[in-house]
C-alpha cells in the first residue's frame, strides 16, 4: 500500500510543475527586464547630463575669449585715444585725410578692421575702413563708460563689429575715437579648436533673424530651425536651454551675448547627439552578458520552486483519494517545513485520529453485541452499523469537501497561470489572471489556515498572546477589511459604537480579530441584500464586552442552530455546495472565545436575519481613560493613523520665525528632506532682520512671539515691498486669528499641530515652479541660525525622545507659574504646548493643553487646575519612560 504514495518521489513533469514553472519564469523575466530597462534609463540620464555639462562649457569657453577680445580691443583704443598726434590734429582741426592717416597706422597696428572719429556732437569727422560702407549713428547713442564692461558689438553693413569707444580728451572731450574688428569665420573656426563644438552666429532684428557665420555647411533645413530656435529664445527672454532639433541628429544650446533696443546678437553651440549616445549604447552591450546569465538561474530557480510546490499538493490530494476509499494505513512522507508540509502532516494526524475513532466505534459495538441478550442481538448490530455508516459518511464529507476546497483554488491557478504563458494575451488579461492566481492562493491558504488551527486547538497548542489593544483601532480593522468583501455584494456594512467604552483593554489582538473576522465574514457570505452590523457595548459593571454581527440574511432553524458550532459542519448539507468552505470558521471562533474567557451566543428566525453575540471578558490595561463620543473615537484612528507622505523635491530658501525651540526643530526636520535652504529665527524682530540681507522665497511666521509677534512683523515686512508669500505656522485656528492674519498681509493659515502630508503640500502650492535659486549670504543679527538640507534618517525618533527629555524643564516652568499663580505665564506654555506636543505625536498632551487654555480664558481656574494635574501625571509618566533602558517613544 506504501508504495502508491512513492510515486510522488519520481521526477515526473506534471502539468502543475509547468504551469508553476511559466508562471515563476514569467515573474522572474519581468523583474530582469525591469531591472534591464532601469538601467539603460539611468545610462540614458547620466549621457544626457554629461552632454548638457559639455554644451555649457562650451558656452563658457566661448564668453570668456569674446570677453579678453574685448578687453583687448578696449585697452588698444584707449592707448590710442590718448595718442598726441590724434588728438593733435583734431584739435587743430586738420583735415580728414591727415585724421585718416593716423588712424590708419595705428588701424594697422592692432589689425583693427574699422577705426571712426566723432566730433563731440556725434557727428564724422574721418572713417578708416568700410569706406563703402554706411555707418549708422546708433552707433553713438551708447558711448559711455559702460561698453569697455560688455562685448559692444554692432552690424556695420551686413557684417558684424566687436565694437570699442573712448572719449578723446585734450583736456576736454573734443571727439570720440571709435574701433571695431570684424567678427569672422576665423574668429568661430579658433573657438571650435577650443570647444570641439560647431558655432552659428545669429542677429535678430524685430521680427526677423539672419544667420551671420557658421562653423558648419548645415543644410538649409537646419538653418531655417536654428532662426526658428533662435527667436523663440529672443522672445521669451533668453530663457530656452538645450534644444534638440527635429529635422536632423543635432542638439542646440543658443546664448546671447551682446543686444540693444534694435538688435540682438545669439550664439547657437551645435553638436550631434549619436556622438555622446555611443557610450550608453557600449554599456548596455556590456550588461547584456549578465541579464542572460539572471535568466538561466532564474529558469533553474522556477524548476525548484515548481516541484517544491506540486510534490507536497500531489502527495496530499492522493492520500485524501485513499483515506475517502476507506484506505487509513498509507502514509504521507512530506520532508518540506512550509505551510503545505505542515498540512500534510496534520492531515496525516487527522487521518490516524479518524482511524482510532472508527475503530473505538466498531469496538464499542462489539461489545455491546457481546454483553447483551440474543433477544437484542439483531437490533445491536443495527445501530453498530447506523453508527459505523454514520461516521463514514461524516468522514467521507469532510474529506470529499477538503479535497474540493483545495481543488477548487488549484483549478483557478493552473487555469491563469496558462494565460499568463501565452504570449498572445492582453495586458488586462495578464493582469486578472494575476489578480486570479493571488486571490486563489489566498483562499487556499486561509484553508489551510482553518485545519492548522483546529488541529492546534484539538491538540491544545494555541498560545494566547495578551497586549494592550485599542478597541476603537481593533474594530477599524475590521471594518476596512470587510466593507469592500460587503461592497462586492452589493451590502451595506456598517460599525456602531455604544457609547461609553474604554480607549484601550487587555487581550489577545490576533484572535480577536480573528473571531469577529469569521463572524463578519460568515455573515456577508450568507446575506444577499440588506446589511451586516458590528456593534459593540460595554458592561462596566459585570466587566465584559458585547460584540454583535447581525445580518439580513436567511435565518436559520433550531435544528440548523444545533449543529452550527460543530467541526466539519454547517446549517445544512447544500450549504457547502452553495457557499463553499470547510465549515469550520465558527466551530474554531467558538474554540478561540471559550479560550479567551468568553462564551457565543446566536439568535435567529427562518426569514428574519442572525445575530450572534460574543461575550468577551474586559481586563483593564495600562490606559484606563474612557471615550464618551464618537469625536474621540475619530480622534484615536486619526492619531493612530500613519499614511504614506510624499515629500516633494523643493528649491528655495524659506525662513522660519517661532519662539519655541521644539516647533523650530521639527520645521527644520521636515524640510530637511525637500531639499530647501532654511534660515530659523526666534522672533518678530530677528525675521526683519533676516530679511535686510537675504532674499526669501517664503516665510513661515508663528503668532504669538516675544520682543515682536508675527502679525507686527509681517505688516512691516509688507511695508517695506516683500512680495514672497508669508505663510503663518500657529496654534491660533479661531477666526477672529485668522482675520487678522490676513488683515496683516499673510498669504494663508497653516495651523499647528502640523500635519506633515499637509504640510508638504503646501510647500509644494508655494515653491513648486518658477522659484529663486537660494541665496547664500551671512546673515546679520543676534540667534539667527542656518539650517541646511542632510540626510534624516531615525532623525525624527531622537527629535521625539529629545522632546520627551525636555519634559522634565517644562514641568519645571509649569509648577513655577502655579506657585505664582501667574496664570498668564500657563496660558503662554498651554499655547506653545498645544502646538509642539500635536506636532511630535502627543495629542493627549495637545488636548490637555487646549482645554487648560480654554478654561483659563473663561475665568474657570479650578476645572483648568484639574486638567493641569492631569497633563503634568501624564508628562512625567512619558518623562520617566525615557529613563528605562528600552522604553518606547511616541
Amino acid at each position: 500500500m506504501k508504495s502508491r504514495l512513492h510515486k510522488g518521489k519520481q521526477l515526473i513533469w506534471t502539468p502543475l510543475q509547468r504551469k508553476i514553472f511559466l508562471l515563476v519564469v514569467s515573474l522572474f523575466t519581468l523583474v530582469f527586464s525591469l531591472t534591464l530597462v532601469s538601467i539603460y534609463q539611468a545610462a540614458y540620464n547620466q549621457a544626457e547630463r554629461e552632454f548638457v555639462a559639455r554644451l555649457n562649457v562650451g558656452k563658457n569657453v566661448f564668453m570668456n575669449e569674446v570677453v579678453i577680445a574685448k578687453q583687448h580691443l578696449d585697452s588698444s583704443v584707449e592707448t590710442i585715444a590718448k595718442d598726441w598726434a590724434l588728438r593733435s590734429a583734431i584739435g587743430q582741426g586738420e583735415d580728414a585725410e591727415s585724421i585718416k592717416s593716423v588712424l590708419f597706422n595705428h588701424g594697422k597696428r592692432i589689425n583693427a578692421d574699422i577705426a571712426l572719429v566723432l566730433d563731440k556732437t556725434f557727428m564724422l569727422i574721418a572713417q578708416y575702413g568700410g569706406e563703402d560702407l554706411t555707418v549708422d549713428r546708433f552707433l553713438a547713442q551708447n558711448l559711455d563708460t559702460k561698453q569697455q564692461n560688455k562685448p559692444w558689438i554692432a552690424m556695420v553693413g551686413n557684417e558684424p563689429f566687436m565694437m570699442s569707444a573712448e572719449p578723446i580728451k585734450a583736456p576736454a572731450t573734443i571727439g570720440w575715437l571709435l574701433m571695431g574688428k570684424k567678427l569672422d569665420l576665423a574668429f568661430l573656426d579658433r573657438i571650435k579648436s577650443l570647444i570641439s563644438l560647431d558655432i552659428n552666429f545669429l542677429v535678430v532684428s524685430g521680427n526677423q533673424n539672419q544667420l551671420l557665420l557658421s562653423t558648419l555647411n548645415n543644410s538649409v533645413t537646419v538653418q531655417q530651425e536654428l532662426q526658428q530656435v533662435t527667436g523663440r529664445f529672443v522672445a521669451q527672454g533668453a530663457t530656452i536651454d538645450m534644444h534638440i532639433m527635429g529635422s536632423e541628429d543635432w542638439v542646440a544650446l543658443p546664448f546671447s551675448i551682446f543686444n540693444n533696443q534694435e538688435q540682438h546678437f545669439v550664439v547657437v553651440l551645435q553638436d550631434s547627439i549619436s556622438d555622446w549616445l555611443k557610450s550608453r549604447n557600449v554599456f548596455m552591450l556590456e550588461l547584456l552578458p549578465f541579464f542572460i546569465v539572471g535568466i538561466l538561474l532564474a529558469l533553474l530557480g522556477s524548476f525548484f520552486i515548481a516541484r517544491s510546490i506540486t510534490r507536497p499538493v500531489g502527495r496530499l490530494l492522493q492520500a485524501a483519494k485513499l483515506v475517502a476509499s476507506g484506505s487509513y494505513t498509507d502514509q504521507i512522507e512530506v520532508s518540506e517545513k512550509s505551510e503545505l508540509g505542515e498540512l500534510a502532516r496534520e492531515f496525516s494526524s487527522m487521518q490516524s485520529a479518524v482511524m482510532e475513532r472508527e475503530q473505538k466505534i466498531k469496538d464499542q459495538a462489539e461489545e455491546i453485541r457481546q454483553t447483551n441478550t440474543i433477544k437484542y442481538q439483531v437490533e445491536i448490530a443495527q445501530k453498530e452499523q447506523q453508527l459505523a455508516a454514520s461516521a463514514t459518511d461524516a468522514k467521507s464529507r469532510f474529506l470529499a469537501n477538503v479535497s474540493h476546497e483545495i481543488r477548487t483554488p488549484l483549478n483557478s491557478i493552473i487555469g491563469y497561470s496558462e494565460i499568463l504563458s501565452d504570449v498572445y494575451a492582453s495586458e488586462d488579461d495578464k493582469a486578472k489572471a494575476i489578480l486570479a492566481v493571488h486571490n486563489g492562493g489566498q483562499y487556499l491558504l486561509n484553508i489551510v489556515n482553518d485545519v492548522l488551527d483546529l488541529s492546534k486547538i484539538e491538540a491544545g497548542k494555541i498560545q494566547l498572546e495578551k497586549a494592550n489593544i485599542s478597541l476603537v483601532g481593533l474594530l477599524q480593522e475590521v471594518t476596512a477589511y470587510m466593507e469592500g468583501f460587503a461592497r462586492e455584494k452589493h451590502l451595506s456594512f456598517n460599525l456602531k459604537l455604544n457609547f461609553p467604552l474604554p480607549y484601550e483593554f487587555n487581550s489577545d489582538p490576533t484572535r480577536l480579530k480573528q473571531i469577529l473576522l469569521n463572524l463578519c465574514n460568515n455573515a456577508i457570505k450568507f446575506t444577499h441584500q440588506g446589511q451586516v452590523d458590528l456593534q459593540v457595548h460595554w458592561d462596566n459593571y459585570r466587566k465584559r464586552f458585547i460584540f454583535v454581527v447581525s445580518d439580513t440574511g436567511p435565518g436559520m432553524s433550531d435544528e440548523q442552530q444545533l449543529r452550527l458550532f460543530t467541526a466539519f459542519s454547517q446549517g445544512n448539507q447544500s450549504t457547502s455546495r452553495k457557499y463553499g468552505g470547510t465549515g469550520l470558521g465558527l466551530y474554531i471562533s467558538k474554540q478561540l472565545t471559550e479560550m479567551l474567557g468568553g462564551h457565543i451566543k446566536v439568535t435567529s428566525q427562518e426569514g428574519q436575519g442572525s445575530q450572534f453575540a460574543v461575550y468577551m471578558p474586559y481586563v483593564e490595561a495600562s490606559n484606563k481613560q474612557v471615550m464618551i463620543n464618537q469625536n474621540q473615537a475619530d480622534a484615536v484612528l486619526l492619531r493612530d493613523a500613519k499614511p504614506d507622505v510624499a515629500i516633494p523635491e523643493l528649491t528655495g530658501h524659506i525662513l522660519c520665525a517661532d519662539d519655541n525651540e521644539d516647533n523650530r526643530q521639527l520645521v527644520a526636520y521636515l524640510l530637511a528632506k525637500t531639499g530647501v535652504q532654511l534660515t530659523l529665527v526666534e522672533d518678530g524682530q530677528q525675521a526683519l532682520n533676516a530679511t535686510k540681507n537675504i532674499t526669501f522665497d517664503l516665510v513661515l511666521m508663528d503668532m504669538q512671539m516675544p520682543e515682536m509677534d508675527g502679525l507686527q512683523a509681517t505688516t512691516i515686512l509688507k511695508q517695506r515691498g516683500f512680495q514672497g508669500p508669508i505663510i503663518m505656522l500657529t496654534a491660533n485656528v479661531d477666526s477672529n486669528s485668522k482675520n487678522k492674519m490676513l488683515a496683516a498681509g499673510a498669504s494663508a493659515h497653516f495651523p499647528k499641530p502640523i500635519d506633515s502630508g499637509r504640510f508638504y503640500i503646501m510647500l509644494a502650492e508655494y515653491l513648486g515652479k518658477g522659484i529663486a535659486i537660494e541665496t547664500k549670504h551671512d546673515i546679520v543679527g543676534d540667534n539667527v541660525s542656518q539650517s541646511k538640507p542632510h540626510n534624516t534618517g531615525s532623525e525624527f525618533a531622537q527629535l521625539i525622545q529629545n522632546y520627551r527629555l525636555s519634559f522634565k524643564d517644562k514641568l519645571t516652568d509649569i509648577q513655577d507659574a502655579i506657585e505664582q499663580k501667574n496664570w498668564n505665564q500657563i496660558k503662554s506654555l498651554m499655547h506653545k504646548l498645544k502646538g509642539s506636543a500635536g506636532s511630535y505625536g502627543f495629542q493627549e498632551l495637545s488636548d490637555f493643553a487646549i482645554l487648560v487654555e480654554e478654561h483659563i480664558d473663561v475665568g474657570n481656574l479650578k476645572e483648568a487646575k484639574e486638567y493641569l494635574a492631569s497633563m503634568q501625571a501624564c508628562m512625567q509618566q512619558l518623562y520617566r519612560e525615557t529613563e528605562q533602558p528600552n522604553s518606547k517613544t511616541a
